[in-house]
């Protein structure tokens, strides 16, 4: 299939291409909904799909998504968008894997920073970038419309960093 790459993570492959995005939409959907209290629309997926400096990656097994993470990648940094696991999969190593993945591929390319932001109340997220060394950098005040919550604003630096490789893990 275009765009997977098998071996990534046990049992799963890596879909990198979309020219079939409507074919998986609704499980992108439904991942989306059971993650946040804010979901993206699959109008917003396939913005970023269309954009040069966007990628969408998912984790597929049995042509069922179980995980994705939307980023853009441009000058020398990585700026994490969306990135959830569908809940019956969660704990099992699949978020880590994509971010692995993520952290990999900016090294390759002499990315030096990863950016993201992620609510103060997400602990499973916050104790992810904490583990690979992902730093709080400040606050985006009143960053979510919903709850007016503000953003961490966090930050990994690159340089330095050697490739992870999650080869056959």
């Amino acid at each position: 299939m275009t765009g997977m790459v098998t071996g990534v993570c046990k049992g799963y492959s890596l879909k990198k291409e979309w020219p079939d995005f409507k074919a998986y939409e609704d499980q992108v959907i439904e991942i989306e909904r059971a993650s946040f209290p804010m979901p993206w629309s699959g109008s917003s997926f396939e913005e970023e799909i269309n954009r040069d400096i966007s990628n969408l990656w998912a984790l597929i097994s049995e042509q069922r998504i179980y995980a994705y993470i939307c980023f853009w990648m441009f000058d020398k940094e990585i700026h994490i968008l969306n990135f959830a696991v569908h809940p019956q999969k969660r704990r099992q190593g699949l978020g880590i894997c994509l971010l692995m993945m993520v952290i990999d591929t900016g090294t390759a390319h002499g990315i030096e920073n990863i950016w993201l932001e992620v609510r103060p109340t997400n602990g499973a997220a916050l104790s992810i970038y904490k583990k690979f060394g992902f730093n709080d950098m400040g606050r985006r005040k009143g960053y979510y419309s919903d709850s007016q919550e503000d953003a961490i604003i966090m930050a990994l630096d690159l340089t330095g960093n050697t490739v992870l490789s999650v080869s056959g893990s």
